[in-house]
């Protein structure tokens, strides 16, 4: 099939998610700017018509295969190989609209002063802290708090959504912190001190998730001449010639284009960023040769430095009067930062929460979480393409925990995760701890369906009829299923269990990080246009030089604010 041309515009933003709305929304202020906005995805246009989507409770969009990718999967814990028949697991990523906003935890947070200031000691100018915050706040419309630290003007709602949502357990766990000395903060974006807090979400003031695509995209911007979205569409290539991007190749149905435009700036996300790179002849030359790829522009660093958030958990089991009641809400109430004290690393390295339901279902409401990942880490993975399919889903090997640091606090914030579960000022509201995950049984009803509610609904009875016989159960029900305090008492078995089972947190980052001149593992300057190439930027969590101490989704935003603020200058 042939291959139509379209006019030449300003801009192509390819991928409309937590950057790339921000991008479209700002660049298109200026009327004599033409945008057009490329999501693979469905367009979300309005909350009222996904109520999945707009719910406090994030778990039923994130379960639903109506919004991520396809046969997306990823190898999580270090091998010590590079075998490519290692173990994988889905690994799920947007594909909406409003991208990782539209369906992540909801979580709004900024991160450590720390993490920006680095970027700045690593070479990379204009990202301190102090020059971060004025485009954090630009983003943000703080329902709470109005200080110097907060924005009240911007067009994201961040809010504490208070004791309406807390639950016997969470009552328990906050008495059991006070008792222990672990101070009560006011404010997760505040002072970057260890404690406890609200957890900061991005939900209105009618309590609804707030998308990127929403808070941007609003049917005024919509109306504006000089923006075009194009959801449905995908970007296969990035057309360069003589040293410069000149536009992409998209397919919607069966249907070919190729658009041009003076600047081109990708926006897919820490995986996707860096496979449509390299599709397009951008990135290690050794790689594309094997991948059957022409070299345009040998870049070694793309796909490179995959960073992650190493995770764990414990999963208590909750007396009837301690579980979440109601209609489905927001199941993460309540976040503690604590530091490890490893030396070289920076306070409030470590992150734990407080969950007071599992899944959506009756059995997901039996069942809370203390859910903790290492919140600064510097284990590196890398993403390439398969050699025998480089245009389908890319090879991502996050090689979590190959530093031995993020074991050890890995393994430390188990220990200490156990200590606060088994205290005794808990057994009014728990009757057991277990250490695992979902299983794959499990996994069927991650979906919301009526069917699944009846099934979850006759099992949640009879695990509350069965007693301590749950216990013979849950072996089925949790993958990776031990006894944490026996892991606890054994740092030999917990660290070989650690490592074995570690998860994530869906925020994968720094793939095409930012560098100084010099620094030939860069792939971006401080502008996020790509080295060596003109007209090419990217802008999102690949990005990043190092990962935050943050959920990426409020870093990613404030990213796009700050990039398209220089783009208008020049």
């Amino acid at each position: 099939m042939s291959t139509a041309t379209t006019i030449e515009t300003d801009y192509i933003i390819v991928g409309g998610g937590s950057s790339g709305c921000v991008l479209a929304s700002r660049l298109t202020e200026n009327p004599a700017v033409r945008v057009i906005l490329l999501e693979a995805g469905i367009d979300a246009a309005r909350p009222e018509d996904f109520p999945d989507l707009a719910s406090p409770y994030p778990g039923i969009a994130y379960s639903n295969p109506r919004y991520t990718w396809d046969n997306l999967k990823a190898s999580l814990p270090y091998s010590g190989s590079n075998r490519p028949d290692r173990k994988t697991t889905r690994y799920e990523q947007a594909r909406v609209l409003g991208g990782g906003s539209a369906i992540n935890g909801v979580g709004a947070n900024r991160g450590s002063p720390h993490d920006y200031d680095e970027w700045g000691q690593m070479g990379v100018e204009g990202w301190s802290f102090k020059e971060c915050l004025p485009y954090f706040k630009k983003l943000e419309r703080d329902l709470d708090i109005d200080n110097e630290l907060h924005g009240q003007t911007g067009p994201f709602p961040i809010r504490r959504r208070g004791a309406e949502i807390w639950t016997p357990f969470t009552d328990a766990m906050l008495a059991l912190c006070a008792m222990r000395g672990i101070p009560f903060l006011p404010d997760q974006n505040g002072r970057w001190d260890d404690g406890i807090f609200e957890m900061t979400v991005n939900m209105d003031e009618q309590k609804r998730r707030v998308s990127t695509a929403w808070a941007y995209l609003t049917p005024e911007v919509r109306r504006r001449p000089n923006l075009e979205i194009r959801t449905e569409t995908r970007v296969s290539r990035i057309v360069v010639t003589e040293g410069r991007a000149r536009g992409v190749l998209v397919q919607r149905g069966g249907e070919k284009e190729e658009l041009r435009a003076h600047r081109i700036i990708v926006c897919s996300g820490a995986l996707a960023s860096p496979a449509i790179l390299m599709r397009s002849g951008i990135g290690p030359a050794p790689h594309l040769a094997d991948c059957g790829i022409e070299t345009l522009h040998h870049l070694p660093g793309v796909g490179q430095n995959l960073m992650e958030h190493p995770s764990s958990g414990l999963v208590p089991f909750l007396k009837p009067g301690a579980r979440q009641k109601g209609p489905l809400d927001y199941h993460i109430p309540i976040g503690y930062r604590f530091s490890s004290g490893i030396e070289g690393c920076p306070p409030g390295d470590m992150h734990m929460n407080f969950v007071t339901r599992a899944a959506w279902h009756s059995v997901g409401g039996q069942l809370g979480s203390l859910f903790f990942w290492v919140n600064k880490s510097y284990s590196r993975g890398q993403l390439l393409l398969d050699p025998a399919a480089p245009d389908g889903p890319p090879r991502i090997d996050f090689r979590m925990l190959s530093d031995r640091r993020d074991l050890v606090r890995l393994a430390d914030a188990f220990e200490r995760a156990v200590g606060l579960a088994t205290d005794p000022s808990l057994n009014g509201v728990i009757s057991g701890i277990y250490a695992g995950g979902m299983s794959e049984f499990g996994k069927l009803f991650s979906k919301q369906s009526r069917l699944g509610a009846v099934v979850t609904g006759v099992g949640a009875m009879g695990l509350d009829l069965i007693g301590p016989l749950r216990e013979k159960a849950f072996p089925y029900m949790l993958s990776n299923f031990n006894d944490p305090k026996r892991l606890a008492a054994n740092r030999d078995e917990l660290e070989a269990y650690i490592a074995e089972t570690v998860g994530g947190v869906w925020h994968p980052s720094c793939t095409c990080r930012m560098g100084p001149d010099g620094d030939r593992m860069a792939v971006t300057d401080s502008n996020g246009k790509v080295r060596g190439l003109d007209g090419l930027y990217v802008s999102d969590a690949s990005i990043m030089p190092t990962i935050p101490c943050a959920n990426t989704n409020l870093p990613t935003i404030m990213i796009a604010e700050k990039i398209a603020d220089q783009l208008s200058r020049h």
